[in-house]
């Protein structure tokens, strides 16, 4: 019994080493930097760039994690404890997926094979993810290896085993869903399917209930019951509960629906008090220049946008466009790092279930009908954006690897023999792996080169605390491009964007008071510290389009330009004339 706790213990150490070495590696070699604006936006939250205090309201996450966050930028706030974080977590279920072979009771040879399969399938699928990190696919990993490692926990290991594994997946779906709920239900399933496995067993030809097999889940619910209180202590006020209304009519309008259209109801929008050019402000995400924007008018904006929706479709439209965006996202080539490796393990199962365990072929079915329902209910709703059906793709792979590795253990248990097979899948993998991270490094440099010039121009602006920079939100907030660094500076940010999903949120209020400003159409206009920015082009566009038109005279002059990335920003200050 001690030697067999030893060997569980010397191989948990040994995952963490070793995922350890391939992270710095990775870092080093390649680097990690955000691949979306909204993880620096949480990020800036988290320290205090956004407000001038560390906070905890992430919104997208969990208050928990995100409070447990902010204290470390108040411990050591030169670090990007944001950003290790994310990316950390990837690397976590790599280290999680190593412990499982690792502990095998399996020859040093067996484990060899199955260490470079790992990190070949790792390399192949999540290399480039790891390198340009998001925190819809940091859940996923946390989630798909939890579900991974749910799957192939053994049935006749120690109990000190027995323990430690389900600690380990009761971490990992509770930082699935601490980092992304939806992400949580993407899991749900497979976990679900699992479980009826293990509790209900076949033996001497009669069903078998195994009751301990309750207590971890029922231990996630409990922790997941218990963070959702919180959650809702952490947002229990009457600003947060407003924002929450604003926050969902913004994401069926702009993630779904798409900004309602003026011609096809213009009574409608004449009744809100939205003229044209206003309406031009909302399609730029320019919020802070909508008159009377609240989360009542966000409403009934989404509400308009959902009826023009479904009028230009209809429901059999919607029901073949949901089925062709399913198809389309699950059969996409580039997600093929992921798809092909579940696809060969599909194949594998499926081989493994007719040959020697026939019964496995109901949890199989079930698993892909579950997973196949929930592809055409995101596709049907159209919430299948790129980092969503990736995730899709990794929790279907973790799936069916761990399938295919329960079937190949009782292979094995029989004496029978199959290590070409291994080999010749350690190879394509290991190549496979050796060409993404190639693309990897590559895909960097270039995000850096395009995308890092916003986040310098930040930080020039910071050099300036006494100013104001305004920029439109589109040339600024869809680019990630900001590398995670030891030497990070939380300054409270003065370069903003003119409106996103924190608006009306108590957090923007606050930054507002932080920052001196009651309302922003009138800084930018009255204010002689106060820059609108335009990226790219000297031609100010909409922006001075707007100002003109609402306020006749109005001039717009370019003080200065900065180059900052290889990209020139033109710095204008408005005048009302």
């Amino acid at each position: 019994m001690k030697k067999r706790r030893g060997m569980t213990g010397a191989a948990l150490a040994a995952s963490v080493f070793l995922t350890l070495i391939f992270g710095v590696l990775v870092y080093h070699s390649i680097g990690f930097i955000y691949a979306i604006a909204d993880d620096i936006i949480m990020r800036d939250i988290a320290s205090g760039a956004f407000t001038g205090t560390p906070d905890g309201h992430l919104i997208f996450m969990q208050y928990v994690l995100g409070f447990l966050l902010s204290r470390m930028y108040l411990l050591l706030p030169s670090v990007d404890w944001y950003g290790f974080f994310m990316a950390g977590v990837i690397f976590l279920g790599l280290a999680a997926v190593l412990y499982r072979g690792l502990s095998a009771d399996r020859t040093l040879g067996w484990k060899a094979v199955y260490v470079g399969l790992s990190l070949g399938v790792f390399g192949c699928a999540m290399i480039f993810h790891a390198a340009q990190f998001e925190w819809t696919v940091s859940a996923a990993a946390a989630g798909a290896s939890g579900l991974y490692l749910y799957i192939t926990m053994r049935e006749d290991a120690g109990r000190e085993q027995r323990i430690l594994d389900s600690v380990l997946v009761w971490f990992l779906l509770i930082l699935t869903y601490g980092i992304r709920d939806d992400v949580f239900l993407m899991v749900l399933p497979g976990l679900w399917i699992s479980f009826l496995w293990k509790f209900f067993r076949k033996e001497n030809g009669r069903i078998q209930v195994v009751w301990r097999e309750i207590i971890l889940p029922a231990t996630v619910f409990l922790t997941l019951g218990l963070m959702l209180l919180v959650e809702r202590q952490a947002y229990n006020t009457e600003g947060w509960e407003r924002f929450g209304t604003f926050q969902s009519a913004r994401s069926d309008i702009y993630d779904y629906y798409g900004v309602p259209a003026y011609e096809k109801n213009p009574s409608f929008f004449d009744e809100e008090g939205i003229d044209e050019a206003e309406l031009r402000n909302l399609r730029h995400y320019a919020l802070y220049l909508v008159d009377g924007m609240d989360a009542e008018q966000m409403s009934r904006l989404g509400e308009e946008a959902e009826r023009q929706n479904g009028q230009a479709q209809g429901l059999k439209s919607r029901l073949w466009n949901g089925l062709k965006l399913a198809a389309e996202q699950a059969a996409d080539q580039k997600y093929c790092t992921a798809s092909i490796p579940f696809l060969l393990f599909l194949a594998g199962a499926l081989l493994l279930a007719f040959r020697h365990c026939r019964k496995a072929f109901l949890s199989l079915l079930l698993f892909l009908g579950a997973e196949g329902t929930l592809w055409l209910y995101l596709g049907f709703m159209g919430r299948l954006p790129e980092r969503v059906a990736f995730s899709m793709h990794l929790v279907g792979l973790a799936g069916m690897a761990g399938v295919f590795l329960l079937l190949w253990e009782r292979r094995k248990k029989q004496g029978r023999g199959g290590n070409t097979v291994m080999l010749a899948l350690l190879v394509c993998f290991l190549v496979a792996a050796a060409f993404q991270w190639k693309a990897s490094v590559k895909a960097n440099e270039e995000k850096l080169a395009m995308d890092d010039s916003y986040q310098q121009f930040k930080q020039s602006c910071q050099e300036h605390p006494e100013n104001l920079y305004f920029i439109e939100t589109f040339m600024a907030e869809p680019v990630g491009g900001a590398k995670v660094t030891t030497e990070y500076s939380p300054q409270l940010n003065n370069c903003l964007t003119l409106g996103d999903w924190y608006s009306t949120s108590p957090l923007d209020a606050e930054r507002m008071e932080a920052l001196g400003i009651q309302d922003v159409e009138e800084t930018i206009l009255q204010n002689p510290n106060a820059y609108l920015v335009v990226r790219d082009v000297e031609d100010p566009g909409f922006l001075g389009d707007y100002f003109q038109e609402k306020y006749p005279g109005c001039t717009l002059v370019c003080q200065r330009t900065e180059t900052v990335g290889g990209r020139n920003y033109y710095l204008y200050q408005v005048s009302a004339g």
